[in-house]
């Protein structure tokens, strides 16, 4: 008699490919596809004094009583064993979902999103991500911490209130497998990092670099598969967020927030999803941040691999810039 597995777990098939297997996801605020009418701020499970609807606070800045940021665990994990144990037989393998899946929120304020934030608001948030960020990659069996921001419910947010998800797990995420590959051959050829190379370039000709300060440069990718897609980088080569420090930490929240607040004068409510590619240290792999707004639905040629982008990055930049010349420059 086959043992019975559990809603969650890890999957991986002959070919070795993963998929995690989350059954209780469904629960979750806003995953029906029945119509929910929107919380209001007194319903609110992320907002202050509704935190008993939450976990237990994992990590508060400045402190648990006066939270500015809060992390604390996802209510509906896609990974929570404490164990990586196999539970299935040869072909198809299976495993107990070892890992931490948490919740951070960056703002007391329900209606505020970056663009509307504090700088030093937003740059706490980005030293409670390197806080955590680190604990987790310390702690057994995790291989990987996966960071990323669903905003709006077309970009799977499943909550109104702002909010990013972390998720550790001994999953290595196939993009960035790929990604070190492909950096680490690019390396073997050029004797360089690639990422440094790609700021090199984009600060020589410009046609794409959105905005950039003294640590960071915000660019529209030459080979973008999505409408007005960003891709921050720093300008000092390091790996992961935890060899960032305070000042480049704040210049991260700096032209971030910037590009927020114009996308706020092109667009109403913008739908995007935000993913930290984090590598282990070393000088073949560069720390980055993807932003893709959901301004299109990818259909069957994209399942591909084919990806058709209907605006250029060029142009894309070029809006971008014409929008922050109307920004007020004492926000960022």
């Amino acid at each position: 008699m086959r043992k019975k597995i559990s809603q969650n777990h890890i999957r991986r098939d002959i070919f070795e490919r993963e998929v995690i297997i989350a059954g209780k996801r469904s629960e979750r605020p806003g995953a029906s596809v029945k119509k929910r009418k929107k919380p209001r701020k007194e319903e609110c499970p992320f907002c202050p004094g509704n935190e008993k609807l939450t976990g237990s606070t994992v990590l508060a800045l400045p402190d648990k009583k006066n939270w500015k940021v809060r992390i604390f665990p996802n209510k509906f994990p896609v990974v929570f064993s404490n164990s990586f144990k196999s539970i299935s037989r040869h072909p198809y393998k299976c495993f107990a979902p070892r890992g931490r899946h948490e919740v951070m929120v960056e703002t007391r304020d329900h209606n505020h999103e970056y663009e509307d934030m504090k700088l030093e608001d937003l740059s706490l948030v980005f030293k409670a991500l390197k806080i955590r960020y680190e604990e987790l990659m310390c702690m057994k069996d995790i291989n990987y911490v996966t960071v990323f921001k669903n905003r709006g419910k077309t970009a799977g947010a499943s909550i109104p209130h702002t909010h990013m998800q972390i998720i550790a797990s001994p999953l290595f995420p196939e993009i960035i497998s790929r990604e070190m590959d492909e950096s680490e051959a690019f390396f073997k050829k050029e004797k360089k990092c690639g990422i440094c190379t790609v700021v090199e370039q984009e600060l020589k000709y410009k046609e794409r670099v959105v905005t950039h300060n003294s640590d960071w440069i915000c660019i529209n990718p030459y080979s973008s598969s999505w409408p007005y897609q960003i891709q921050f980088m720093p300008k000092r080569h390091f790996s992961e967020i935890t060899d960032a420090d305070d000042s480049e930490l704040e210049n991260l929240a700096r032209i971030i927030k910037k590009v927020f607040m114009a996308f706020s004068k092109i667009f109403e409510d913008l739908p995007l999803n935000i993913m930290y590619h984090n590598f282990p240290k070393s000088e073949l792999w560069h720390f980055q941040v993807h932003l893709y707004p959901r301004l299109m639905t990818q259909a069957g040629f994209e399942f591909f691999g084919l990806n058709v982008n209907t605006k250029t990055p060029e142009e894309a930049a070029a809006e971008l810039r014409e929008a922050m010349k109307h920004l007020d420059d004492n926000q960022v």
